[in-house]
C-alpha cells in the first residue's frame, strides 16, 4: 500500500512540471479567443441586419478562419507566450478595423 502511494505521489512530483504552462498563458489564451467569439458575432450580426453584404461576410470569416488558425498554431506547444498574444492581437485588431469599415462603407 505505501509503495502504491509512493508511486503515486512521485509521479505527481515528476509530471506536475510538464503539464503546467506559463504563468498566465492559459488566461491570454481565454481572452484571445473571447475576442474572436466576440468578432464573429459582430460579423454574423451586421450580416443578419444587411450592413455587410455576403462578400463582405465572407471575407471577414475567412480573416477570423485565419486568426483561429494562427493561434491554434502558436499555442500547439502548451506555450502561449505574451509575443504569441501580440502577434493574435495585433491580427485581431486588424479584422476589427476591417468589420468596422465593412459596416460604414456606403452602398
Amino acid at each position: 500500500m505505501s509503495k502504491t502511494i509512493t508511486a503515486i505521489v512521485a509521479t505527481i512530483l515528476i509530471a506536475g512540471p510538464a503539464f503546467a504552462g506559463t504563468p498566465g498563458s492559459d488566461r491570454r489564451l481565454d481572452a484571445t479567443e473571447s475576442r474572436d467569439a466576440r468578432q464573429e458575432g459582430r460579423i454574423t450580426t451586421h450580416a443578419n441586419n444587411g450592413s455587410i453584404n455576403a462578400t463582405e461576410s465572407a471575407r471577414l470569416n475567412n480573416q477570423q478562419t485565419r486568426i483561429d488558425q494562427g493561434q491554434t498554431r502558436l499555442a500547439a506547444d502548451g506555450h502561449f507566450s505574451r509575443r504569441d498574444d501580440a502577434r493574435v492581437d495585433y491580427r485581431q485588431d486588424k479584422a476589427n478595423r476591417n468589420i468596422a469599415r465593412a459596416t460604414r462603407n456606403r452602398r
